[in-house]
């Protein structure tokens, strides 16, 4: 009898203590995944080649959570703390060096902002010295990044040209740290004429932080569209294919494909006015509409009213997204108001990618379609590699 009550009582507390541990780690994800964040990264790098130190001074937008308690668990000092250690890299040369890390916080809203509206802005500074025979900076993003980062480098108290717009995974331009070498080099005394050579033959050097520096023009807004529709993710390129796979019947095809249109323009549109902003989890609800679109093709042929509204939606997501690209951000970042021939360029240019990419992925369905074996191993494979990756966009990115 002993031994049935040892056994009944044990049988109980293996999926008492299951549930219990089920509960700690859903609780513990929530908490680092919901409390407070960083909504928006702007960054100074103040750079003294005579005593050899740097000192980047950043500026990060937290948000907090609707629920006090998540937010009581991670403070925006913690917040940003992780975020500067786990995303930011500081360079010199192929070196990574640690700064000392100093963190203060202030209320970004004023006094008349509601409670629940209220943004409070966590300042980072992270200071430290020159590796010794260092000859470059540079700032890296890691690759799971949730956004890009703004930097703009002064050096010897001359600031740079132009802003850097610095995306997940990439090196922001090197800035040399050198001393800055006063006067003209091409008028430079005979006495020091290989220096005059040598500081000739390196513009990039100089352009970078000099005073009589000359940056390279941007380009044209349209060439900017095309490029920052191609850009960064694939998501864009992929969803005018994965509309196609359910039906290349012409009408419900040019409907879908016009949505999309439509929901890319006005994303971009609201974007570049500060209306919206890319939020963290916009990829993978955009991965989670590619999953949803693609799969639908396999168990359906026809296209029913809701198709026309996943449309418009998954344009939205891919407008929002092509707004973190470089070439939007290079455009619609270097301050003053937005202009509206450059966003009717860069938005024309976004809609000739698209058009592009539907055309070509049209012009190989329908000469495949021909064949009988068209929907068993071309719609369904594509649709299960389209599902498939974007399932991984979203996994990735809330774990």
């Amino acid at each position: 009898m002993k031994c049935l009550l040892t056994l009944r009582c044990e049988v109980i507390r293996r999926p008492f203590l299951r549930g219990a541990l089920c509960v700690l780690v859903v609780h513990f994800l929530l908490a680092s995944a919901f409390a407070h964040q960083v909504s928006s990264v702007s960054l100074i790098s103040h750079l003294d080649t005579e005593k050899r130190v740097y000192l980047l001074d950043a500026a990060m937008e937290v948000v907090p959570s609707v629920d006090q308690i998540l937010n009581d668990q991670i403070s925006p000092e913690d917040a940003a703390r992780q975020f500067a250690e786990e995303f930011l890299e500081i360079r010199f040369d192929d070196e990574e060096v640690t700064p000392e890390l100093e963190i203060s916080i202030e209320t970004a809203s004023d006094e008349n902002t509601p409670a629940e509206l209220q943004r409070q802005q966590v300042l980072v500074k992270m200071s430290g010295e020159f590796p010794p025979g260092a000859r470059e900076f540079l700032l890296y993003l890691d690759p799971s990044c949730p956004m890009a980062v703004v930097m703009v480098a002064i050096k010897d108290d001359r600031p740079s040209r132009r802003m850097q717009v610095i995306l997940a995974g990439e090196y922001s331009r090197p800035v040399n740290i050198e001393p800055l070498v006063e006067g003209d080099p091409f008028t430079a005394s005979k006495e020091q004429p290989a220096k005059a050579e040598e500081m000739a033959s390196e513009p990039a050097a100089v352009t970078e932080t000099g005073e009589g520096s000359t940056s390279a023009p941007p380009a044209h807004p349209i060439i900017s569209g095309w490029l920052g529709f191609f850009a960064g993710s694939f998501l864009p390129i992929l969803f005018p294919v994965a509309i196609l796979l359910l039906t290349l019947e012409r009408t419900a095809a040019f409907g879908q494909i016009a949505a999309l249109l439509i929901g890319q323009c006005l994303a971009l549109a609201l974007v570049s006015w500060g209306i919206i902003g890319v939020a963290l989890w916009t990829s993978a609800l955009a991965g989670l509409m590619l999953a949803a679109v693609s799969i639908e093709a396999i168990f359906r042929r026809t296209c029913g009213w809701w198709r026309y509204a996943i449309a418009f939606l998954s344009g939205s997501l891919s407008g929002i997204l092509i707004s973190n690209s470089s070439p939007f951000l290079d455009l619609f970042s270097r301050g003053g108001k937005t202009s509206m021939s450059d966003l009717i360029g860069f938005v024309l240019g976004t809609e000739m990618g698209l058009i592009a990419s539907a055309l070509v992925g049209a012009g190989l369905l329908l000469f495949l379609s021909r064949f009988d074996w068209y929907r068993q191993a071309i719609v369904h494979l594509l649709a299960v590699l389209f599902a498939a990756y974007g399932s991984y966009l979203a996994v990735e990115r809330f774990f």
